[in-house]
């Protein structure tokens, strides 16, 4: 404000009144001379003010300049003449007219996950934060909290040093599905993805995927997720549109067949994997969700046999045009295919195919056996836990005789074999290209019969047992005893031989010699009693125990005669 507008008013001019002070002394105290002492201080004119009497200088303002006013720091809020400094902006024009400024940050992406924890209230990870400026982020079984999964994604978007992300075993909802798919999308230096049990089913799928068709991924890892038929059908969309995997491992997800018909058209004009796991699905099988799949898909009827069987021929056919595949996987699908091996075999770059615990039988063994030799590859051969009998399996191993087969495993645990095998198996393993070779095998089948045991031997040595142990004093031997019975009869009753044990000291059960007596059956009596054959039961005696016979029966002493008196003969 000016000084006219002080002093002055619209009707008159006044010249304008300056108050000034003069220069005092500091004080060290913070009193003051009164108000009535300040006319008896030394005073001198000022310059501006002799200049302003005369006309020539305008002061502009009321308001004195503050060196000029020489005063305590106690006498600041208290004069009446003190103007007080403009307050200095503190950013507030800058905070509102300003645009904010962008924070650069570095292609490692540390200092941005930081900041993103402390904006999202979440705790860092550490091994993410150390493992951001190497090639490997390793956080399986880490218990990641889905939340802060956008963060590191974020941190991830740009980084050039990663090439892999394993989060196996941390249960991922359909937000964190959905940043991955993001960064997936942005980041090309990202080459191997691992979600291994992260339970992230068809929605997740769907949300992970989403830019998979303009990305060359190394390795995608989905198995233990649940992802069904219809989170299949996500991938399968992204791989018809140009999605390149060179791994992919899909096991335990509840595939069906129809996903192999699904796969198979996906293939068929991208047909780039290398390494292909479908293991513990159900490819030939209607066990699992395949109710509430017809439900979806409004079907009435399930697929057959012959259905199932040429989705998957159709899988496998298409495989077998592969250039590039190197291992599949295909166990614990109930596969029971046989003719359609042959084109898998015949693929030049195969080296491991596992066809282990499904339902192979002799025909699948014997279509292998006789396509071995177009397999140039083929390292290792798993049909461990499958039907294909001994002929299979020694039709398998007879062909490694052929120096052209490369095969180093063949794998048939728990597969039984004969003893034609086996002989075979030793006398190929002694060739001398076959040296490094490994083979396994189950049980060898002998051709025996089992002995069944003998009843009639059991019952005589357990009658002999209790009869031999049953006194010191008294003893039996049971064998002798019917050796004597045969002697006088030819049958006997068993209560007859029960008596007799009683009176030697020595019972026996009943039961067990009525047990005797069943299987030595002799006539019946009158009444329908029991007999016991004695002629069997001696025959069987002399078999067991053939030292031990009766004592020889002393003869008879012959009584002399009596001499005859001689007398005289009567008339």
């Amino acid at each position: 404000m000016s000084s006219k507008s002080i002093f002055e008013s619209p009707q008159e001019q006044k010249v304008p009144e300056v108050r000034f002070f003069y220069k005092a002394l500091m004080t060290l105290s913070s009193s003051e001379d009164p108000t009535e002492d300040w006319m008896s201080l030394p005073s001198s004119e000022n310059t501006k003010m002799t200049l302003y009497k005369q006309g020539l200088y305008d002061p502009g303002s009321g308001e004195i300049c503050t060196k000029y006013i020489p005063m305590s720091d106690s006498t600041v809020i208290r004069h009446p003449y003190y103007a007080y400094p403009g307050i200095k902006d503190p950013g507030i024009t800058e905070a509102l007219l300003e645009p904010e400024p962008i924070k650069t940050y570095s292609l490692d992406g540390r200092e941005l996950y930081l900041d993103l924890c402390e904006e999202m209230k979440v705790i860092p990870v550490r091994s993410f934060l150390r493992g951001l400026l190497g090639e490997v982020i390793d956080l399986k079984y880490y218990g990641v909290n889905p939340n802060s999964v956008r963060a590191m994604t974020m941190a991830l978007t740009n980084n050039r040093y990663v090439r892999r992300l394993d989060l196996s075993s941390n249960f991922l909802n359909d937000d964190a599905c959905y940043h991955l798919g993001q960064m997936m999308g942005e980041n090309i230096i990202l080459q191997e993805l691992i979600l291994s049990g992260c339970r992230i089913q068809a929605e997740g799928v769907k949300r992970l995927v989403i830019f998979f068709a303009s990305r060359f991924i190394e390795e995608l890892d989905l198995s233990r997720n649940d992802i069904g038929d219809r989170g299949f059908e996500y991938l399968a969309h992204q791989l018809v549109k140009g999605a390149v995997i060179k791994k992919l491992n899909l096991s335990s997800n509840d595939l069906s067949s129809a996903v192999a018909s699904s796969f198979a058209a996906a293939i068929e004009g991208n047909n780039k994997t290398t390494h292909l796991d479908l293991s513990w699905n159900k490819m030939f099988s209607l066990k699992g969700k395949w109710n509430s799949l017809a439900n979806k898909m409004h079907l009435s009827t399930f697929p057959n046999d012959s259905d199932r069987a040429r989705n998957v021929n159709e899988l496998l056919g298409r495989l077998g045009e592969s250039k590039v595949l190197v291992e599949l996987n295909m166990s614990w699908n109930s596969l029971k295919i046989s003719r359609i091996l042959r084109r898998l075999l015949a693929v030049q770059t195969l080296r491991i195919l596992d066809l282990s615990n499904n339902r192979l039988g002799k025909l699948a063994a014997t279509t292998i056996a006789s396509n071995l030799e177009s397999a140039k590859s083929l390292h290792t051969l798993d049909l461990s836990f499958n039907p294909i009998t001994a002929e299979g399996a020694f039709a398998i191993v007879n062909k490694l005789r052929n120096m052209e087969i490369k095969l180093r495993n063949l794998l048939m645990d728990n597969v039984e074999v004969n003893k034609e095998f086996v002989k075979e198996y030793r006398e190929v393993l002694e060739l001398s290209y076959r040296k490094k070779c490994n083979i396994t095998h189950g049980n060898v089948k002998h051709d025996y019969t089992l002995s069944v045991p003998d009843i009639r031997e059991i019952i005589l040595k357990r009658m002999d047992f209790l009869t031999a142990r049953s006194s010191k004093k008294i003893q039996l031997d049971i064998a002798l005893y019917f050796l004597q019975k045969k002697k006088v009869c030819d049958n006997i009753q068993p209560r007859e031989i029960l008596r007799d044990m009683k009176m030697a000291g020595t019972p026996l059960d009943e039961d067990l010699v009525v047990g005797l007596t069943d299987i030595f059956p002799g006539p019946k009596l009158d009444k329908g009693g029991k007999t016991l054959d004695l002629t069997g039961v001696v025959e069987m005696i002399q078999r067991l125990w053939p030292d031990r016979k009766l004592p020889p029966t002393p003869e008879p002493e012959k009584v002399p005669e009596k001499p005859k008196k001689k007398g005289k003969k009567k008339k």
